[in-house]
């Protein structure tokens, strides 16, 4: 009996660790690296405004989001001829 609680425990050491892990490694995927600079300066911002650095972020990628033009810039025929697979990307995307 002690030795099925030993292995019980065993599998459910095991498990967390990989559930903490796999976790973690999510957690990481959606972590952003700010040049610490940067983060102080921001900081500084949302005190001021009484916010989070997350919510000064989400603010400033927004703006960005919406000033940036959708559509790619047109490839000359120079930069075609230079690189033929910038014609197969041109064809690929008249079948999209």
């Amino acid at each position: 009996m002690m030795n099925n609680y030993k292995r019980f425990i065993e599998k459910a050491k095991s498990t967390a660790s990989e559930f903490i892990s796999s976790r973690s490694e999510e957690q990481e995927e959606e972590t952003i690296e700010l040049n610490p600079q940067y983060y102080v300066e921001l900081k500084a911002i949302a005190d001021k405004q009484h916010t989070t650095v997350q919510a000064v972020v989400n603010g400033i990628i927004v703006q960005y989001l919406t000033s940036v033009p959708y559509e790619s810039t047109p490839i000359s025929v120079d930069q075609k001829e230079d690189n033929p697979l910038l014609y197969l990307d041109g064809i690929c995307k008249l079948e999209d």
